[in-house]
């Protein structure tokens, strides 16, 4: 019995408008629940720039000014993984140089003339952010710091990252040193391909083996690291993701979540504090999954960082002067000629002179010559004494800067590449969770 026969006169009227009432619930009632699934607001975020991309098409669900260059602090290390994993052999021993060992913090603590090898070094690279390990990495894989930002480069080319640039392996501050929430993006979608990548950022923690480079092979520590990335405590189905800090980048995030098979990469630059930061990437994730008919995970507390590491280490000089000595009010005196610190004796002042002042003795300097040094004014002494005052060397003024202005002005330093060793002693012992 055909359809239109069902249908015909002989079937009843009202059973005939009942069906096809039936009929048409079934079609808008979906079609109505996905589009209200699509209706909601995009959530207000305080970061500066963000992105939201579905990394299996593409789409870009969420953009608050994602072509805006930016720095991306130490979200610059998921481009460098990715180089030194396509240059490098996991297993090869790499040369930790002193050039590298100086970098300044955050670091794990390498020591020139040890080795590590070229896993280890990732894992201390993604987790702890070690910018010592970005360098030795960079070394291995680019024979420079230089030569290491120039692969960046190309690679992010390759990606489609093409409004970044990039100057070191570490995202330490640098006017030419930039990236946009899309690139990072983009350029954390191609990490997260590699199998080894994945399997490191989704880490909380592990423990690096560093050699020290003297004697046998048997004369190594362990180094303990531990993840920044609190949404791998707090937000259920987070693949891994990498954080960055400094004065000038602000708060940074990129990092990827899976729910229901469906995957979102937030990428987020420039956000105030890490609190705003944490709240920023769960409001873009919770309203990327609502748009895919995805509930929200029920809601986590986020671990409260370390108080003396949240998120990264504050990128600091490694010099400082001396402190300046204040002492009030100031002149300048001429020091008396000597090898040795000699006590000098005032007269008693008279009621037209001023009170006698205490002198910081400074060293001797060369034969002939006077040194200026600061002096402070003392209490009169008593009516008809001396008043001995005593010397002391004028301390150089000290300069302070911040850390956003920290300029990395070593000399590159310029080692084999990592067919440096061809040794392979065995996969690392790593602890991870």
């Amino acid at each position: 019995m055909s359809f239109r026969l069902w249908l015909g006169r002989d079937y009843p009227r009202w059973r005939r408008l009942g069906l096809l009432g039936a009929v048409l619930w079934a079609v808008a009632v979906p079609a109505s629940a996905q589009e209200g699934a699509y209706a909601a607001p995009a959530p207000p975020i305080a970061a500066l720039s963000a992105v939201l991309m579905n990394p299996a098409s593409g789409e870009v669900i969420y953009a608050k000014e994602p072509r805006l260059r930016l720095p991306p602090a130490s979200t610059t290390k998921v481009l460098t993984a990715l180089v030194a994993l396509e240059r490098l052999d996991l297993n090869a021993r790499v040369p930790v140089s002193p050039q590298a060992a100086s970098a300044p913090p955050s670091r794990i603590g390498l020591r020139p003339g040890e080795m590590a090898m070229t896993q280890d070094l990732l894992y201390g690279l993604m987790l702890k952010s070690g910018n010592d390990a970005a360098e030795t990495l960079a070394e291995a894989a680019g024979g420079s710091v230089p030569g290491f930002a120039e692969l960046m480069n190309v690679k992010a080319a390759q990606i489609g990252a093409r409004e970044s640039h990039f100057m070191n392996p570490h995202g330490l501050p640098n006017d030419d040193h930039y990236t946009t929430a899309y690139d990072l993006a983009l350029i954390f979608r191609q990490a997260m391909l590699h199998p080894v990548f994945a399997d490191i950022v989704r880490t909380r923690s592990a423990d690096l083996r560093i050699e020290s480079g003297r004697g046998g092979y048997g004369d190594w520590r362990m180094v303990p690291v531990q993840t920044h990335n609190r949404l791998l405590m707090s937000y259920d189905g987070t693949l891994g993701g990498k954080t960055g800090f400094t004065f000038k980048a602000r708060r940074c995030f990129v990092g990827e979540v899976d729910r229901g098979g469906v995957r979102l990469i937030v990428a987020i630059l420039n956000s105030p504090s890490s609190v705003t930061l944490w709240q920023d990437a769960r409001k873009l994730l919770d309203y990327g999954f609502a748009r895919y008919g995805l509930a929200p995970a029920p809601a986590v507390p986020i671990p409260a960082a370390p108080a003396a590491d949240d998120d990264e280490p504050v990128m600091v000089q490694r010099t400082h002067a001396p402190a300046v000595a204040r002492m009030t009010p100031a002149v300048a005196v001429r020091a008396p000629v000597s090898a040795k610190p000699t006590p000098v004796v005032a007269q008693a002042p008279t009621k037209s002179k001023a009170a006698p002042v205490a002198v910081a003795a400074a060293k001797a300097p060369a034969k002939g010559k006077a040194v200026p040094v600061v002096v402070a004014a003392a209490k009169a002494p008593a009516k008809g004494k001396a008043a001995p005052v005593a010397v002391a060397a004028a301390k150089a003024p000290v300069v302070v800067a911040r850390a956003d202005k920290t300029v990395d002005k070593r000399a590159p330093t310029k080692i084999s590449r990592a067919e440096v060793s061809s040794a392979k002693p065995g996969k690392p012992v790593k602890r991870r969770t």
